[in-house]
């Protein structure tokens, strides 16, 4: 089910255009599974969710509503959605793009599917139990929207609420690179197929959150592989040994292991 909801900010056509190309092209399979993956496994430990075929033990409240602030996930691949509406949880998703929401709500009938900005939502005060936030807010052009977009997470959020979030990590230089000098090459080769923009480090996280009305219960490092080198490798992966695919997901989740290292925030 969908609802149409102008956003603040007319951006709306931009995003259209990216969805447009991904749905027409079906690019990036593989790799779009394992960031899929990446992301439910951290949703699952933080919310101890019971996904199916996993051993999670369930949550006590399977009924807790959750809100999803892009849907690009439920385009550009399986996404995140069924696993989460599988657990027992109800979803809305917001994104800004109409071509997104639309595409997302026709494949997942139970999700509440809503086009709308994360910095002016459409919802009452304190609608959600939980907000999952999967590098939404690192495609803002200014901290400042940043900034914008927790306070109305906040907002909608109820007393005791819980953000989960990631971002661009700004500490590891390699997204300084991304988004400085080799952005117009990546751009050019499609290793970054949609514009990027201002993210945060370790140290500047906690503080914004705590400005916008956040405490910081846990965080952590995920996504450790090298980004470009494994997108390349899952393309050819896909294309010429697609019964490899289990392997090469598992050796890309094997780098995760970075984040047990004293250096994982670089």
């Amino acid at each position: 089910m969908s609802r149409q909801r102008a956003p603040t900010q007319q951006q709306e056509g931009y995003w259209d255009g990216v969805a447009a190309d991904w749905l027409s092209q079906q690019q990036f399979r593989l790799w779009r599974e394992f960031t899929d993956r990446q992301q439910l496994a951290l949703i699952g430990r933080w919310l101890r969710l019971a996904y199916p075929s996993t051993g999670n033990q369930p949550r006590s409240r399977i009924s807790d509503r959750l809100l999803k602030t892009d849907l690009f996930d439920e385009v550009a691949g399986r996404g995140l959605v069924p696993a989460l509406l599988a657990s027992g949880l109800n979803v809305t998703g917001i994104d800004i793009s109409p071509t997104v929401v639309s595409e997302a709500a026709s494949r997942n009938s139970a999700l509440e599917a809503v086009v709308a900005d994360v910095r002016s939502m459409p919802f009452p005060d304190r609608s959600f139990d939980v907000v999952y936030s999967g590098s939404t807010l690192d495609h803002f052009e200014s901290e400042d929207d940043i900034h914008k977009a927790l306070v109305e997470i906040r907002r909608v959020l109820r007393p005791g609420g819980q953000l989960l979030m990631t971002l661009d990590n700004r500490a590891n230089p390699i997204v300084g690179l991304r988004n400085g000098p080799l952005l117009p090459l990546l751009r050019r080769i499609h290793i970054v197929p949609y514009k990027v923009g201002a993210t945060l480090g370790p140290k500047a996280l906690p503080l914004m959150l705590s400005e916008s009305g956040f405490g910081v219960l846990e965080s952590t490092t995920v996504m450790h592989c090298p980004r470009a080198a494994a997108v390349v490798g899952a393309a050819l992966v896909d294309r010429l040994l697609p019964a490899q695919g289990e392997r090469f997901l598992k050796f890309l989740g094997a780098w995760e292991g970075l984040g047990r290292l004293p250096t994982r925030w670089i």
